[in-house]
C-alpha cells in the first residue's frame, strides 16, 4: 500500500508531476555545466570518465532504443536490425552536411522519411515470418551494413573503410547566456568548484549547446512516441503484441500496423544516427556492426521492454557500462587479475543475466515497484451524469489508457488487452 495516493487531474498530482519534471530539467543543466570538460567520477579506487561527448552518444542510443520499444516492446516483433537504420541515418546526414553543406537539423527532413520508407520495405516481407526467423533476418540486415557502405560504387559518398568525416560543427549562438549561468553555478556554496572557474571556453560552450540541442531532439521523439502509444494506432499495435488473433477478430489491420511500427522504429533509428555522427564528426563502418544491434537489444531488456522510460535507462547503460567496467581495477573481494582484459562486454552480459532473474521487467519495473510503495498516482474516477444514480458501464473499446507513459506509465502487464483494441 502506497504511503501517498494521488488522483490524476488533482492539484496535488499536477504539483507532483511539475516538481518531478523541474528536478529532472535542473539535473540536466547541472550535468551539462559540470561535465562540459571531461570529468572524473571516483568510486572506491576506481576512476571513471564522464563527459558530454559520452552523454551525447548516450542520447543517440536512447533514441535508437526508443525505436526498438515501438517495434519490439509495443508491437511484439522480434527485430534486431536497428543498427542498420542507425548507420543509414548517420551516413546520410554526414553526406548531406559534408558534401551538400546542409545544417544538421535540416537533415532530419531527409533522414526521417528515408529511414521510414526503408523500414516499411523491410517490414513488408517480414509480415510472412515471425519470432526467431524474423530475428535472424533482421540481424543479417545489421551484419551486412558495414559491407554495403564499403562498396566501391558507394566510396564517393561513404569514403569506404576510412569512414565519412564531417567538418561542420554545431556552434553555440552568441545570445545564449552560458557564461552567466556558469558564473551563477560557480558561486553556489560548497558545490561551485564542480562547475569550473571563470568563463567557459568556446569548445565547452559548443559542447553544452550540442547537449541541449540533442536533448530537445530526444524529448520531441519521446513526446511523439508517447502520443502514438496513447492513440488509436497505438492501442492497435499493443493489441497485436498481446494476441494477433484477437486483434484481427477485433478488426485490427495486422499488416498495416506491423509495417507502420517498422517504419516508425527505423525513422527513430535514423534520428539516433544523426545525433551520433553530429557528436563524433565521423561515420565509420565499424561503429554500425551487428554488435551494436545486440547492444540495442541489451539496452531494451535492461531498461524495460514496453516502457518509454526504459529506453532512457537502456541507452545510458550501453553508453557507459562497457567503458566503465573496462576501467574498473578494484572491486572488494574480486582478484585484480579477473578485472584485466575486455571486461566491458563481460560485465554487460552478467548484468543482463542477473536482471533477467532478479528484475525480469527491467530496471524501470524495479524502480516503479519501489516508488509505488511511497507515491502512487491513480486514474480519476469517471464523472456521473447529472441526475443519475450511477454512471452506465463503459464499453471495453472506450476504456481510456489509465496512465500517462511519461509520468506514471503502467507496467508491461497493465497495457490495454487485445480484445479492447478498436477496429483498425
Amino acid at each position: 500500500m502506497a504511503r501517498y495516493t494521488l488522483v490524476q487531474g488533482t492539484p496535488q498530482a499536477r504539483t507532483y508531476h511539475w516538481v518531478a519534471w523541474t528536478l529532472f530539467i535542473g539535473l540536466l543543466v547541472l550535468v551539462a555545466f559540470a561535465y562540459a570538460d571531461t570529468g572524473q567520477l571516483n568510486i572506491l579506487e576506481n576512476s571513471y570518465s564522464v563527459s558530454l561527448t559520452r552523454l551525447n552518444k548516450a542520447i543517440a542510443y536512447v533514441i535508437a532504443v526508443l525505436g526498438l520499444q515501438v517495434v519490439v516492446g509495443y508491437t511484439g516483433q522480434l527485430a534486431l536490425g536497428q543498427s542498420f537504420f542507425f548507420g543509414t541515418g548517420a551516413y546520410l546526414s554526414a553526406w548531406l552536411v559534408e558534401d551538400q553543406h546542409w545544417p544538421w537539423l535540416a537533415t532530419l527532413a531527409v533522414v526521417i522519411p528515408a529511414c521510414f520508407l526503408l523500414g516499411v520495405l523491410v517490414g513488408i516481407p517480414a509480415l510472412r515470418i515471425k519470432g526467431l526467423y524474423l530475428a535472424l533476418v533482421t540481424l543479417g540486415l545489421a551484419a551486412i551494413f558495414p559491407s554495403i557502405v564499403q562498396l566501391d560504387s558507394l566510396d564517393e559518398y561513404t569514403a569506404g573503410a576510412a569512414g565519412k568525416k564531417v567538418n561542420s560543427d554545431i556552434v553555440a549562438p552568441g545570445w545564449l547566456p552560458l557564461d552567466g549561468i556558469a558564473s551563477v553555478l560557480q558561486n553556489i556554496p560548497f558545490f561551485g568548484q564542480y562547475f569550473g572557474d571563470g568563463d567557459l571556453s568556446s569548445n565547452d560552450a559548443d559542447r553544452i549547446w550540442k547537449f541541449f540541442v540533442f536533448t530537445v531532439v530526444g524529448a520531441i521523439c519521446f513526446w511523439m512516441v508517447a502520443n502514438l502509444i496513447k492513440s488509436r494506432p497505438g492501442r492497435a499495435i499493443r493489441a497485436i503484441r498481446d494476441n494477433e488473433t484477437s486483434a484481427a477478430v477485433s478488426g485490427v489491420h495486422l499488416s498495416r500496423y506491423k509495417t507502420m511500427s517498422f517504419g516508425v522504429a527505423s525513422a527513430l533509428g535514423g534520428v539516433g544516427g544523426i545525433v551520433y555522427v553530429a557528436e563524433l564528426g565521423i561515420a565509420s563502418p565499424g561503429d554500425f556492426s551487428q554488435l551494436l544491434a545486440i547492444f540495442f537489444i541489451v539496452g531494451l531488456v535492461v531498461g524495460g521492454v514496453g516502457t518509454l522510460t526504459g529506453a532512457v535507462v537502456g541507452g545510458i547503460v550501453i553508453a557507459f557500462v562497457p567503458e566503465w567496467s573496462s576501467a574498473t581495477t578494484d572491486v572488494p573481494g574480486v582478484p585484480a587479475r579477473w578485472l584485466q582484459g575486455p571486461t566491458g562486454t563481460l560485465v554487460l552480459g552478467i548484468l543482463l543475466i542477473l536482471l533477467t532473474f532478479v528484475l525480469p521487467g527491467g530496471i524501470v519495473a524495479g524502480v516503479r515497484k519501489m516508488r509505488a510503495k511511497v507515491v502512487r498516482v491513480t486514474p480519476s474516477p469517471p464523472s456521473s451524469p447529472a441526475g443519475a444514480d450511477s454512471a452506465p458501464p463503459r464499453e471495453s473499446g472506450d476504456t481510456p489508457h489509465p496512465v500517462d507513459e511519461l509520468s506514471e506509465p503502467p507496467t508491461q502487464h497493465e497495457d490495454v488487452p487485445a480484445t479492447s483494441a478498436p477496429p483498425g
